[in-house]
């Protein structure tokens, strides 16, 4: 994974922004890196859209489409409040491949804007209840989910890893003094707890009532909460995978604060609310959490250096250690 903040020519920006028919408007920079670049436009009546583009790659359309796809079926066929997908030129939900005279093309999708704010310490039990609810219904949409989304995404799992670990354990053994998170003990200690994961993953049960289309990132800061009800966002990296990975994506963010255990009770009560939680939820989550970090120490991994954000060391020497923990509760 490649941390290089990619530019958008202005030719290829007017052309997205005409495609879409967005018009005039202020633009603002939301994000801008791994291949992508997300943007907000303003239109002078305040109405506001996200934009992103990513690089033309073999399989950009094939994806996006998916994803667009998905969104739409969240949206209409579930009344989730979700990002919904504008059409191309009153046609297809994605931008043909953009060019001008740099190298490289660009597809492009735009999608309306989910109101509310994210809410960081002011998330409340009432909010986590909601938040849960908000899960299950994301889940129960599965059962009547459009053919051929699911082939169109990947499974949500780890085996770069494997890799990541092994080229940490020989750049560590070569290096006279080594950057701060490098070391071949890192690397061994990720590496079993990669195997002990996969284990435990391998004896948890399988079916629809277990997996499916998840969103794989449903955190407090992609979630929209308004009075009147709560949206979620970021639906790039959704994939097929375990129910309970995105219960762990939310609680696995605030596990450390006071009165986090009361919090997961939320969740889970909400989420009880809308679907009945599985048989072994527990194991099920507490897997789960294990997966979500070891799934960040293979992010930090891949940085240019592990310190490249001063938590990155930390999260690597305490990772081998929570998931230890967690899959032998």
């Amino acid at each position: 994974m490649c941390h290089a903040r990619p530019m958008i020519p202005t030719r290829i920006l007017r052309r997205a922004l005409e495609g879409f028919g967005l018009g005039r408007g202020r633009i603002h920079m939301l994000s801008r890196r791994f291949g992508k670049v997300c943007l907000a436009h303003t239109r002078p009546d305040g109405t506001r859209t996200q934009l992103r583009l990513v690089r033309a790659l073999p399989d950009s359309a094939f994806r996006l489409t998916a994803e667009t796809r998905w969104l739409m079926h969240l949206a209409h066929a579930h009344q989730l409040d979700v990002p919904i997908p504008h059409a191309w030129r009153g046609a297809s939900l994605v931008s043909h491949e953009l060019t001008d005279e740099s190298p490289g093309a660009w597809r492009a999708i735009a999608c309306s804007w989910v109101p509310g704010r994210h809410l960081n310490h002011g998330l409340r039990r009432a909010d986590f209840r909601r938040a849960g609810a908000l899960l299950a219904r994301l889940h129960l949409a599965n059962a009547n989910a459009p053919a051929g989304i699911a082939e169109a995404r990947h499974t949500w799992w780890i085996p770069r890893l494997f890799e990541l670990a092994t080229r940490l354990r020989d750049v560590a053994a070569g290096e006279p003094a080594a950057a701060a998170g490098r070391s071949p003990g890192v690397a061994l200690g990720l590496r079993q707890s990669c195997v002990a994961l996969a284990d435990a993953q391998a004896a948890l049960p399988r079916g629809a009532a277990h997996e499916g289309l998840i969103h794989t990132d449903a955190h407090w800061q992609n979630l929209r909460f308004r009075r009147d009800g709560v949206g979620i966002v970021d639906f790039e990296d959704f994939a097929n995978g375990r129910f309970m990975l995105d219960v762990a994506c939310l609680w696995s963010k605030v596990e450390r604060r006071r009165g986090s255990d009361a919090m997961l009770d939320a969740v889970l009560a909400g989420y009880h609310d809308v679907r009945s939680l599985p048989t072994g939820f527990m194991r099920d989550l507490r897997v789960m959490l294990a997966f979500r970090r070891v799934d960040y120490a293979g992010w930090v991994l891949s940085w240019p250096r592990p310190d490249l954000l001063p938590w990155g060391p930390a999260l690597l020497a305490e990772a081998p250690a929570y998931v230890e923990r967690q899959l032998t509760k």
